[in-house]
């Protein structure tokens, strides 16, 4: 870009870069005013607004296409403000001939009057002149002149620090850029993980709403059945038996009951985990040789007990599923057992036991026994006798539930196993090992190791010296882990 002097009609050139690569007219702070268009090139804000077509501006050094709709969308180079400021504060000469004397060699050019080499610059005319123009320059026009080497010297004096001020500028622009960059990557990722959490609670919501469909749609049946229900009820009179009404009161409660399962979400393990933690009362109810028999569920450390199945009755704001219900919901197929033991009457705690899951035969029946699916329970045997570390409960009332043997029954029990022993199919004693380690004890053929314990060594440990005081099991049941 070459500017021409108003005084002497001479010219100077100054750096490109502070012309529009486009127009190649210099940038100024009002039509020509420098932006920045989202690709990262420059150009003014006159060519900016003639290449905006439909809200669209294509660059016309890359190509790049970008919504805008005016040009004061893009962010104005205040970088470039800054270096137009400071030249047009400054003078600084540059004619050709200074360029050629910065740049090392000699000037060629002769005063077109006198045919003498131009030894002087003249300031307020930007122009070189020689010796004898010199005289009549300063009288006559009254500027100020410095001889050839001086000026050189101040004209490269000012240049570099115009250099270095421009090189300062656009130090700190880049830094800014850098920074903004890192600012808009980091609103840009969390945009990004704001995005990912809306879609995972669309997801939810979708799910949620699907369930709250199902539960309407199974509502709306159970409704149907309850207006059914109250319209045999309503018609009841004198001439109906006592056993039809016990039938329709029966059927009435059989809706409420499975109606408040699934309404409360217990249809599912994890629902019907939520709902003991939040302090329902849950039983699960089975009819066994014509008689109703009740299992409360409880909650603990996050799995779910069902203890021993009793003739027992329940309160009316209790909530009642069937057994077969719980067995479609969770694996009865499980191979952790408790029992609770008492001392003298007083609770001491539960014993967690491990059943050995390569005995398949004693497994199923000993949880048959703890939950008393098939009758007979281990609720309130009593452990009356101790040897050899070992607290024992004979006779026990199992002869209507014959237990099948493993061909693999292991006899060798240490410390912390539970051991039966089994007479001709039938369970006569149960014992706890609490020997201390390493020692071990053989019994013969008819005794087997059942499991081992996982908690619950310290209560027996305290049953076993206090066993004169009574030790009986309080209760028992499954733990239903899956």
């Amino acid at each position: 870009m070459q500017l021409s002097c108003t005084d002497c009609g001479s010219y100077t050139s100054r750096m490109d870069f502070l012309e529009c690569k486009v127009c190649h007219v210099p940038y100024d702070e009002e039509e020509h005013r420098p932006r920045n268009a989202p690709c990262g090139h420059e150009l003014c804000t006159a060519c900016i607004s003639a290449l905006i077509k439909d809200s669209i501006f294509e660059c016309p050094k890359c190509r790049q296409k970008s919504k805008v709709e005016v040009p004061g969308d893009m962010p104005v180079s205040y970088g470039l403000i800054d270096v137009i400021r400071a030249f047009s504060t400054q003078s600084i000469p540059m004619s050709r001939e200074t360029e050629s004397r910065a740049s090392g060699s000699a000037i060629d050019e002769m005063c077109t009057v006198h045919s003498k080499a131009l030894t002087h610059w003249c300031f307020k005319c930007q122009i070189w002149i020689c010796q004898e123009c010199l005289e009549s320059h300063t009288t006559i026009i009254d500027c100020s002149t410095t001889t050839s080497d001086k000026a050189m010297e101040d004209m490269k004096e000012t240049n570099s620090k115009n250099i270095g001020m421009v090189i300062s500028l656009f130090e700190e622009n880049t830094k800014y850029m850098s920074y903004r960059i890192g600012e808009l990557n980091d609103k840009r990722k969390e945009i990004s993980d704001k995005r990912r959490e809306l879609m995972e609670m669309d997801e939810k919501c979708g799910e949620e709403l699907k369930n709250i469909g199902n539960s309407l749609e199974q509502g709306n049946m159970h409704k149907e059945k309850l207006l059914e229900a109250k319209k045999l009820v309503d018609s009841a009179s004198s001439q109906h038996s006592l056993c039809e009404r016990i039938k329709v009161a029966t059927q009435r409660k059989k809706i409420l009951h499975s109606w408040s399962v699934k309404s409360l979400g217990m249809d599912t393990p994890y629902g019907l985990l939520k709902a003991l933690e939040e302090g329902k009362t849950v039983y699960a109810k089975m009819v066994l040789k014509d008689e109703k028999r009740n299992a409360k569920l409880t909650q603990h450390e996050e799995k779910i007990h069902l203890h021993t199945f009793l003739k027992q009755a329940v309160s009316d704001n209790s909530i009642c599923m069937s057994f077969d219900q719980l067995q479609k919901m969770i694996s009865m197929d499980a191979s952790l057992v408790f029992i609770e033991l008492s001392l003298g009457g007083s609770v001491k705690g539960r014993v967690y036991i491990r059943l050995d899951k390569e005995l398949p035969n004693i497994r199923k029946n000993f949880i048959h026994i703890v939950t008393g699916q098939k009758g007979p329970t281990v609720a309130g045997i009593k452990f009356g006798a101790k040897d050899s570390n070992v607290i024992e409960a004979g006779s026990l009332p199992f002869s209507e539930l014959r237990f099948t043997r493993d061909s693999i029954d292991k006899t060798k029990a240490k410390r912390g196993d539970i051991l039966g022993y089994i007479n001709n199919g039938y369970l006569q004693d149960l014992a706890f090992f609490s020997a201390a380690p390493p020692k071990t004890f053989d019994y013969e053929s008819d005794w087997s190791v059942f499991g081992h314990m996982e908690a619950g060594m310290d209560v027996v440990l305290e049953c076993y010296d206090e066993l004169r005081s009574g030790v009986t099991v309080s209760d028992s049941g499954l733990v239903l882990e899956k």
